[in-house]
């Protein structure tokens, strides 16, 4: 296929004015594997277009690295270089546009991301990371101690030698978000199929045919592999390799209980946030688990860590501990567009895919319906990896 190159600046305007209801007749039949949130936004966006989509989910949406996801929305300092950060922060942007084209029912909480450290070492890496996006243009800054007081007045950080506000991040209950955008793939006539499992991604002289489920045959013009840690399988049915590496999360999860934050929180304990249900979800940190269980005293500690900074979290019990596998490719950053060697598939996998997903769903339409190469995805293809090997 001959892509036309294409850059589009993704901000709650611009995407307005894409085309949503033509699709070219060769591309018409379009399958999604895989039901997280990723999946979910490429198939509400292909649908919103025109496309025949059906959704393949192997148990239910949202059931996998959806369902253990932190799930906040963020551009900050772990999103290096430059590239990079531009990516999540259109993506971050994104969200507000998607919640007004959902009429609201994605139900972010806006509220900003509360850092602090109290080694002297950690404040000056805090302060020079706030330097370094703030010239990029991030919203973060310092704050001293009677602002920090007023953004959570139930947060005790002790002696702070440095924190920050990142001010436009946010938060989402993951589960919630991906059936909401499942939900609106259907009401723009998407067909949504679980539990079913892709079993082989058939090809004939070359092309793409369809894929064959334990759920039946289905005949296919493209299809979307977005199926989480499971990608690398189903990409290896045409002969790809998607290089994953193994990432654990484990996370505590409250029963509903009364507010005690209104941002996300992150302590030098624990991570934590609060949904609009009332149950606190706390993390120590976002990289590899601490064991390879997610047991209830492994949760209590996790809790234990977060109420040295937040006290008021004693009056919340524990009600369940997840542990999960994210998808993660090798060299930390997202695999995504047409793999050379096999037409008619789409690759899409990526962490955070919740931050990720409103500008991921979006672009991936693009590309597939309109035949573009968006400039703005030209460091995440699979070929970066090949480039790798052969160097």
């Amino acid at each position: 296929m001959n892509r036309r190159r294409f850059f589009q600046v993704f901000s709650g305007v611009a995407v307005a004015a894409l085309p949503a209801r033509w699709v070219p007749a060769a591309l018409r039949r379009i399958g999604v594997v895989g039901g997280g949130i990723v999946g979910a936004s490429i198939a509400y966006h292909l649908a919103r277009r025109g496309a025949e989509v059906t959704l393949f989910e192997k148990t239910k949406p949202a059931s996998g690295a959806t369902a253990n996801s932190f799930a906040w929305i963020n551009a900050t300092f772990s999103k290096k270089p430059r590239h990079y950060y531009q990516l999540n922060r259109l993506a971050a942007l994104g969200y507000r546009h998607l919640e007004r084209e959902l009429g609201g029912d994605l139900e972010v909480q806006w509220g900003g991301s509360l850092e602090w450290y109290h080694e002297p070492e950690r404040a000056k890496w805090l302060r020079q990371q706030v330097a370094s996006h703030q010239s990029w243009g991030y919203p973060t800054r310092l704050v001293g101690m009677e602002e920090f007081r007023k953004l959570e007045r139930n947060v005790e950080p002790g002696d702070v030698s440095a924190a920050s506000w990142s001010e436009e991040e946010g938060d989402i209950d993951p589960v919630r978000a991906a059936e909401v955008l499942v939900d609106h793939a259907r009401r723009q006539g998407a067909r949504v199929v679980f539990p079913c499992e892709v079993t082989a991604i058939d090809q004939k002289w070359g092309n793409l045919t369809g894929v064959r489920t334990t759920a039946g045959d289905f005949e296919l013009d493209v299809v979307v592999v977005a199926a989480g840690v499971d990608t690398a399988k189903v990409a290896a049915m045409v002969g790809i390799d998607v290089p994953l590496v193994e990432s654990p999360g484990v996370l505590a999860h409250t029963k509903p209980g009364e507010r005690v934050i209104d941002r996300v929180v992150l302590s030098p304990g624990a991570h934590m946030k609060q949904k609009l249900d009332g149950r606190l979800v706390a993390g120590m940190g976002f990289g590899a688990a601490p064991s390879n269980l997610g047991t209830e005293e492994e949760g209590q500690k996790v809790l234990e860590a977060g109420r040295k900074y937040l006290p008021a979290l004693a009056n919340l019990s524990l009600e369940k501990v997840t542990r999960g596998f994210r998808p993660l490719p090798k060299d930390g950053y997202p695999v995504i567009g047409f793999p050379e060697g096999a037409p008619g598939v789409y690759l899409a996998v990526m962490h955070s895919g919740v931050t990720l997903c409103p500008l991921v769903g979006r672009l991936a339409a693009l590309e597939i319906l309109d035949g573009v190469e968006v400039d703005l995805l030209a460091s995440y293809r699979l070929s970066r990896f090949d480039s790798k090997r052969s160097s």
